[in-house]
């Protein structure tokens, strides 16, 4: 048997092709795909006069730059009025002012676009059998609203992604804390320590303003502590794995109820079928929530 025959079976045999893919058809690959998920997101938000869950990220990105609180001006009943606060922290705005050179509603399919790339392009580095992960209603939603979620996962398989950590920490930090990889614990460092200086030179008051409205919402939640959650602490029983630390660092840290936040949890599969697993039995629990609950 080769090589490659050999990790095809191991990834729990690839149905259509032979699990070896190179560069070309990675490539290529995830540029469908980034276009598919781009176009989702654009026409998604068409329906919403452009807006998405980018757009106040890209206000606030604007604000910033012209010497203004956006922690001031957006959220419920403000200038720009939005269901909920401004909860990112102003690190997370810094990182997005390349693209407010773009409408919003551009900007947030462009920004669906390089991160779907990149995470399809990380997926596929050892073979084809993730790519169950992006018809989830995880993967679907992130898309359809412009989550950070895909490009956080994404630096589970290109750690100088993790540049921009700091951006959601809560999506980070089971990253960073069950990675193995020097080069994203640097990043993360190096990324997060110019971040966070740029955030002080544009606007000193940001922690104060940002913890405050933090501590103003009650939606944040820890997996854990939800019904059923401590069982999640049994993957520990596997603590040797890498997966079962991101796993675990994940359901400790506050985290809202939407199927985006489960995109990082599917980047675990190690086979096809597992892959598969997880997407269809993710995506029909979420599915049984929206229509019952």
């Amino acid at each position: 048997m080769t090589a490659s025959a050999a990790r095809a079976v191991n990834r729990g045999r690839f149905p259509w092709a032979p699990d070896d893919p190179t560069r070309m058809q990675r490539a290529g690959v995830a540029l469908v795909i980034g276009v598919a998920a781009a176009a989702l997101n654009y026409f998604r938000a068409s329906e919403k006069s452009g807006m998405s869950d980018f757009t106040p990220l890209w206000y606030a990105a604007r604000m910033l730059s012209h010497g203004q609180n956006p922690y001031l001006l957006i959220g419920p009943h403000l200038t720009i009025d939005t269901p909920t606060p401004l909860v990112y922290p102003a690190p997370a705005f810094v990182s997005i002012l390349p693209f407010t050179f773009l409408t919003f509603h551009v900007a947030g399919a462009v920004f669906v676009f390089v991160s779907t790339v990149l995470l399809a392009w990380g997926v596929t580095r050892d073979g084809w059998h993730r790519l169950p992960m992006f018809p989830s209603v995880a993967f679907l939603t992130s898309a359809q609203l412009a989550q950070w979620s895909i490009l956080m996962t994404a630096s589970v398989f290109i750690p100088v992604i993790a540049l921009v950590a700091i951006a959601k920490p809560q999506a980070s930090l089971p990253i960073i804390g069950s990675t193995s990889s020097r080069r994203a614990v640097y990043a993360a460092s190096i990324g997060g320590v110019m971040l966070v200086a740029i955030s002080f030179i544009l606007l000193p008051e940001w922690p104060k303003e940002w913890w405050r409205l933090v501590g103003s919402t009650d939606y944040f939640v820890p997996p854990i502590m939800r019904i059923g959650g401590p069982l999640v602490a049994l993957v520990l029983l596997r603590w040797r794995r890498r997966e079962a630390w991101l796993i675990f660092i994940a359901a400790c840290l506050p985290q809202t109820w939407y199927p985006y936040n489960g995109l990082l949890l599917l980047a675990v599969a190690a086979t096809y079928r597992e892959a598969c697993v997880l997407s269809l039995f993710s995506s029909a629990s979420w599915m049984a929530v929206y229509l019952f609950v």
